[in-house]
């Protein structure tokens, strides 16, 4: 793989830090950019390889900015948690379907090669059975439909955008996160590291 220049959105998140350490490691010279809304007052040991930029999709003058350079590929994981999107459903809504709309649309002017979205196993509900990517999705939880949404996003930038996208649906991640600041202690398997 050649050299690229990469932005991981929720890159200090939970799986954005774990992302950008093994891109980094396997692909050393390789640039990687962490997006974050979070408001940092000293940057985690681990992140000091990085640049960091704020990034809040909520706020198009921070997607603009952030994404005003050439990058190569977008690794979309900013989103709320399955628990905070049960307690705000609405800001759930924002975040995980409007905020990809809105990251979405600034992108789609840049000459970006590739946008990936981690989205969730849960899209497919209560599905019985063995599930596949062709099973149908019966979300029923408010994190698993406005992923749902921000895939059906996602799939109109693709086909009317012409971007080239990819969604990966992910089961549940596990281990501790990079920065103990990140919420997702409630795993009880990350409350045992």
């Amino acid at each position: 793989m050649p050299d690229l220049k990469i932005l991981i959105t929720g890159g200090l998140g939970y799986l954005g830090g774990r992302i950008a350490e093994s891109l980094k490691r396997n692909h050393p010279k390789s640039t990687i950019v962490l997006g974050t809304s979070r408001q940092i007052s000293e940057v985690p040991d681990w992140a000091k390889q990085f640049q960091i930029v704020q990034l809040n999709i909520l706020d198009p003058v921070t997607i603009e900015k952030a994404v005003s350079n050439d990058f190569h590929a977008i690794i979309h994981l900013a989103a709320l948690n399955e628990h905070d999107s049960f307690n705000d459903i609405k800001l759930a809504w924002e975040t995980n379907v409007l905020g990809t709309q809105s990251l979405l649309s600034t992108v789609s002017q840049k000459e970006i090669q590739k946008f990936i979205y981690f989205s969730t196993f849960h899209v497919y509900g209560n599905n019985k059975g063995i599930i596949t990517e062709d099973s149908p999705t019966r979300p029923h939880h408010p994190y698993a439909t406005t992923h749902r949404g921000a895939e059906d996003v996602v799939r109109f930038f693709q086909y009317y955008k012409g971007m080239d996208t990819l969604t990966l649906r992910l089961s549940n991640g596990f281990g501790y996160p990079m920065d103990s600041g990140v919420n997702r202690w409630t795993l009880v398997f990350n409350d045992l590291c």
